[in-house]
């Protein structure tokens, strides 16, 4: 089982293959805070000579995190410490008409060690209705199928330790947080692209994500129409020695995708015996039962 790791530093393949980075070539989600890149600017008023001024008392391409309170705060960079990392496919199904008159739906799929593979999502299917495998000619698909992979996300979501490099609230006045557990999920293709640059580059030291600090910073890009939006740039800052005192930390992690994917199975479950005969759709819930017990 994953979350049996006896000593944390004793078997560096086993941990590699927990943190979902390869060295080759309890806890419930609301346990965790979320950490986000923010793609707009917050704007507040400050007195300049004497006169209220709209500013930008947060800037675009800062990070919030959300804690499971509720509470939210921001910071211009962050430091973080990554014990581990997952994949997801993410889509949002605006044409979804769903009871009580409410529209759009999240998709996503259970997390996993790669992409790779057929992944099952919390609406009955798989990969968010992605097409499975790798696609040779993508023009030659059907022009609904073109549409639906551009929607569908990959996702890159990280867990690990955070600290706000200059912690501050929406009104941008200093706030003091200390260092939290957390979860990122990267969707962006240049936020996506860096962070798979910054862990190649670990790897390439024949070392794991977790004995490094990362400093996280943004800045801002547009696109054609105008539209700007943050990308995250992340570089190594101080190497960290592993110690067993991190194993209780990197097993909570495990616990929270366990409990998250264990979430999605069961709408899965739920979803699917729509599309199944009377006698699947029995055997699935009974297994469903047979888990929840």
């Amino acid at each position: 089982m994953e979350n049996q790791v006896s000593v944390i530093e004793s078997n560096p393949s086993a941990l590699a293959d927990i943190m979902g980075v390869s060295q080759s070539s309890g806890t419930t989600r609301s346990a965790l805070a979320e950490v986000k890149q923010i793609h707009q600017p917050i704007m507040g008023t400050k007195k300049v000579d004497g006169e209220d001024m709209e500013v930008a008392v947060v800037k675009a391409a800062s990070y919030s995190v959300t804690f499971p309170d509720g509470s939210v705060y921001y910071s211009p960079t962050v430091t973080i410490r990554p014990f581990m990392q997952r994949f997801q496919f993410h889509r949002w199904d605006g044409n979804y008409k769903g009871e009580g008159g409410k529209e759009g739906r999240m998709l996503k799929t259970v997390l996993a060690k790669s992409l790779n593979q057929d992944l099952k999502d919390n609406y009955g299917g798989y990969n968010c209705g992605r097409p499975s495998g790798y696609v040779e000619d993508f023009k030659a698909l059907p022009s609904k199928t073109q549409e639906l992979m551009r929607q569908t996300k990959r996702v890159k979501v990280i867990l690990g330790l955070c600290t706000l490099d200059k912690a501050m609230d929406e009104n941008g006045e200093p706030v003091d947080v200390k260092e939290f557990p957390f979860f990122m999920n990267v969707k962006n293709r240049d936020s996506y692209k860096n962070m798979d640059t910054l862990y190649t580059s670990i790897q390439r030291k024949n070392r794991l994500p977790i004995h490094y600090h990362v400093i996280l910073s943004g800045e801002v890009k547009s696109i054609p129409t105008g539209v700007t939006y943050g990308v995250i740039n992340a570089k190594l800052g101080k190497t960290v020695e592993v110690t067993t005192d991190d194993q209780e930390v990197l097993n909570n992690f495990v616990d929270w995708v366990g409990a998250t994917n264990s979430s999605i199975l069961n709408y899965w479950a739920e979803n699917n015996k729509e599309t199944l005969s009377q006698e699947d759709s029995d055997i699935v819930g009974s297994i469903v039962n047979i888990e929840e017990e």
